[in-house]
């Protein structure tokens, strides 16, 4: 027999100025004229457009337009510069393209967003060869608009990358249905049938949606949508509402076999309908599907309906039961699975990752090392990647980086390789590989290795349809940045990444990117945003219904957050109070650098309360190994406070001796940065000054100064330029103090460092009322803080 079924016509527009550009039917054009572009000038374009909400750093730029790293920076610059020429923003004026110093670029100027009516339909002839089926025609409509959920254990939903568009065109030139950065959405399903088919009620919203993603339509994973059900209770229809097309199954068993019936209705009312008749559960499933594609335009490229097959099946029943929050049954069944799939590869994968999502790690580890010894290296390619891809998460996670890195190399190296030969098939698996060995990268401190892992990340997981890795490879982009002592950018994905899973409804996210804003916010000196940012969260007892399940670590992890911004608002009692109870609670074994961290801020208290001795023991305690494989910075910091302390309470000998094996420890880190460095050059000028070379002394921390200046971390500025400006006064070289205090006055109103430098200036240049005046804010900043005497010790 024969369908018919309605296309609908139109693409998105972006319209600014004189401007209009149309991605799908790649042509730009002024005032009605078209403008001609090279193909990489014109990719560059759309992306920056589509992710004009930040800005877009150049690798990932380079590997979304060029699909490789291997493009120089160079060839970037020379296309934007012909981009800029072609939109008349020539010169210096960056109008339309900003050049975001060590980041990227941005998208500067407002931006309509266009997209036409549907054109009267069109009808097209679908051959439909399987008796039983029929197809509803969908209605016309207007526009649809995005909202999308995402989660990862270790880390933004910033949009659908541009650099797969290539692979889609052709695809989505023909789809009657555009998701415009949003997904479908596959619920439960409505099972008309015995108990012992009740596990399709999951196994099969699975399988429709796999189909779905089989046909590169970005569609949201089962976990996420139950998780979306299950925390929005009553609310649920409003959150479903926002996601581009919501697809109910059902099916029912009858005497005449399997009937499934597929409804989707998109945000702006249309509706299709598919439905199938066949003997096999399975079969039906992938006819509906297939048929539903079809009416949305997505159906070329599928592979044929297959016969019933026992493996799938048994695995569909399996991960039903995963997704129903039953790991044990699930495990039972495999245990008791038919003789016939007893050996298959498959299961014992799933049965590691069942002890992996109940966080039996070691037990994970030790199925899949001995599943990867029995599998051949010529069979199952995609299954032996994702083995040492989970394999790489779980060495990492236990500080094994040499062996994490090998893992994941080979996993990356085995992807690519089945991508060559089997064309584009299993993005989302090469994408997780990506992500995973960017972690990696970004703890090997190997940051540009790690940026261009989380661009390719990013364009496969698009690849893939999988929205949920976007916003795992987005977050990760935010945490980076972090990383790379760009606090500001931090800011601006990671808030942006909290407003998406708000208005997504999904909360497990949530602490972990509270938890990195409120670092990156204590790093500009924002301590009021950085403890309003806390407020979100706590206390946990109240709002931790508000994000879901929280574990251990992470709780301790977020009151540790929560009580390094009491002590940046002045709080240090409560602070002090916080920290000691997070010591307590905190795992000695699996939480080392957390409760180094601790140890840490307990030292910096003491010292600014003229505790020395505490001070010193606190920062000792904070100097182990784990502290130093979670961020070399913090290490030099703790170091740095200990030497502090040390000299200050009168033992120059211990501090000499701690200064030399800090300087001895820089000198064989793998891999240095100047923001320890500037710590180090710090611990030098200390050095110098024990040893009465204040004018050498000086030098080393102008040394310190200047390196932080280049950095442009406020947190850095002020900590290196107090130190600085104080040893300058007590040199008794009050001019240039002064001209320190002025670098640090754009933070005096905000952080009582520079409010006492400032303070202290005007003591020695004989203001008295000026010097009363700061000193009072000094106070007012310092809450709750001892505020120093003008005799004190200055602390390096």
């Amino acid at each position: 027999m024969q369908t018919r079924v309605m296309a609908e016509k139109g693409a998105t527009v972006y319209c600014f100025g004189e401007f209009q550009l149309n991605p799908l039917a790649r042509e730009l054009s002024r005032d009605g004229e078209p403008v001609e572009l090279a193909a990489s000038a014109f990719d560059c374009l759309v992306y920056l457009i589509e992710h004009r909400e930040r800005p877009v750093g150049k690798d990932e730029l380079i590997s979304a337009v060029w699909g490789r790293a291997d493009v120089s920076d160079n060839l970037l610059a020379q296309t934007i510069v012909r981009l800029r020429r072609a939109l008349g923003d020539a010169g210096t004026e960056q109008r339309c393209i900003k050049t975001v110093a060590r980041v990227g670029y941005r998208w500067m100027l407002d931006i309509q967003v266009v997209q036409p009516a549907a054109e009267p339909a069109e009808e097209a002839l679908l051959d439909d060869a399987t008796p039983g089926h029929t197809v509803a025609a969908p209605p016309s409509p207007p526009a649809l608009r995005r909202s999308m959920r995402a989660a990862l254990a270790f880390t933004l939903l910033l949009g659908l990358v541009y650099g797969g568009w290539q692979l889609l065109s052709s695809r989505a030139a023909k789809a009657s249905f555009q998701f415009n950065r949003s997904a479908a959405v596959v619920l439960p399903v409505d099972v008309q049938a015995s108990d012992d088919w009740q596990w399709l009620h999951l196994g099969m919203m699975d399988m429709v949606a796999n189909r779905l993603r089989d046909a590169r339509v970005p569609t949201e994973s089962s976990q996420e949508v139950l998780e979306l059900l299950k925390e929005n209770g009553d609310e649920a229809d409003a959150k479903l509402s926002t996601f581009a097309l919501v697809i109910q199954p059902r099916a029912q068993l009858s005497a005449d076999g399997w009937h499934v019936h597929l409804n989707a209705k998109a945000k702006d009312g249309r509706t299709w309908t598919a439905e199938s008749n066949a003997s096999d559960v399975l079969a039906a499933t992938r006819a509906a599907s297939d048929l539903l594609l079809a009416q949305l335009g997505y159906g070329g490229g599928l592979s044929a309906p297959a016969p019933g097959d026992a493996l799938e099946e048994f695995m569909q029943r399996v991960d039903a039961t995963r997704l129903a929050g039953q790991p044990q049954l699930a495990k039972q069944l495999l245990e008791k699975a038919p003789p016939a799939l007893r050996e298959k590869p498959e299961l014992a994968y799933a049965l590691a990752s069942i002890d992996c999502d109940e966080g039996h790690n070691d037990s994970c580890e030790q199925r899949l090392e001995a599943l990867l010894k029995r599998l051949p290296d010529d069979q199952h390619p995609v299954l032996h990647g994702q083995i040492l891809t989970v394999l790489g998460q779980i060495y990492l996670d236990q500080r094994r980086t040499a062996e994490s890195e090998a893992a994941l190399e080979q996993a990356v190296r085995m992807l690519e390789g089945v991508r060559r030969t089997h064309g584009p098939k299993d993005f989302e698996a090469l994408a997780t590989a990506y992500l995973v060995r960017s972690y990696v990268h970004t703890q090997l401190w190997r940051l540009e290795e790690a940026t261009a892992d989380l661009g390719r990340a990013r364009v496969n997981y698009n690849l893939a349809g999988d929205l949920v890795g976007v916003a795992k490879a987005d977050q990760a982009t935010g945490g980076l940045a972090l990383r790379r002592a760009q606090p500001d950018a931090a800011v601006i994905l990671l808030q942006h990444a909290y407003d998406q899973f708000v208005s997504m409804g999904m909360r497990s996210m949530l602490p972990s990117i509270l938890d990195a804003l409120a670092y990156a916010q204590q790093m500009l000196l924002k301590f009021p945003d950085e403890l309003t940012t806390t407020d979100r969260f706590w206390p946990l007892e109240e709002k931790s219904k508000d994000f879901g399940f929280i574990g251990d670590d992470m709780r301790h992890e977020l009151a540790m957050v929560r009580a390094a911004a009491l002590a940046d608002n002045g709080r240090t009692a409560e602070a002090s109070a916080l920290f000691q109870q997070v010591l307590r609670d905190a795992d000695a074994v699996k939480e080392p650098g957390l409760r180094a961290e601790v140890n840490k801020w307990l030292a910096r208290l003491a010292l600014d309360r003229g505790d020395n001795e505490r001070a010193a023991a606190f920062a000792a305690a904070a100097l182990t190994p784990a502290l130093q494989e979670d961020d070399q910075r913090d290490y030099a910091e703790a170091w740095l406070l200990r030497i502090s302390a040390l000299q200050r309470a009168g033992k120059s000998d211990q501090a000499k001796h701690e200064i030399a094996a800090m300087l001895a420890w820089e000198t064989q880190l793998p891999v240095k940065n100047d923001w320890t460095h500037v710590y180090v050059l710090r611990a030098q000028a200390a050095q110098a000054w024990i040893d009465g070379a204040h004018d050498h002394a000086l030098a080393q921390f102008k040394q310190a100064m200047e390196l932080a200046d280049k950095l442009g971390v406020p947190e850095v500025i002020v900590s290196a330029g107090k130190s600085y400006a104080l040893a300058l006064l007590a040199a008794g070289q009050v001019d240039q103090a002064v001209a320190i205090s002025g670098r640090l006055s754009s933070w005096s109103q905000t952080d009582w460092r520079a409010a006492w430098v400032e303070a202290r200036v005007y003591q020695a240049l004989g203001q008295n009322d000026s010097w009363q005046k700061s000193h009072d804010i000094v106070q007012q900043l310092a809450g709750d803080r001892p505020v120093p005497t003008a005799s004190a010790t200055f602390e390096f």
